[in-house]
């Protein structure tokens, strides 16, 4: 082999190398990317929650104290209403949570600010 061939050779297997590098790392960005998304996903969701159930002691005051009733029970129509949003929004982070760990999140980044 020629010493031009060699390095013909050579560069050719450093492109090669690069281009597989360079995919890799567009791999891993786009999944960051995707993590980064389901991340704020999840924070809003959680945040809803817990208006959702600020909201739901708010019912539950109004219903004992302002309108006088004696019990309040989750069949009590707006706090049934309330349980189910919460229950939905539960899922949602869930299955959210669930697609993060997929991409290779961990539990706790989840729990970070």
């Amino acid at each position: 082999m020629t010493f031009s061939e060699k390095i013909k050779n050579i560069v050719n297997t450093g492109l090669d190398t690069s281009k597989d590098i360079l995919a890799k790392a567009g791999e891993k960005a786009q999944q960051w990317g995707e993590m980064g998304v389901l991340k704020v996903e999840i924070v809003q969701l959680r945040s809803q929650a817990e208006k959702m159930t600020a909201r739901l002691g708010a019912e539950v005051y109004e219903v004992l104290v302002e309108k006088g009733q004696k019990t309040v029970s989750r069949e009590t129509p707006a706090v049934r209403e309330i349980l189910e949003k919460i229950s939905e929004l539960e899922k949602s982070v869930q299955e959210k949570e669930a697609q993060f760990r997929k991409l290779g999140g961990k539990e706790e980044d989840l729990n970070k600010a």
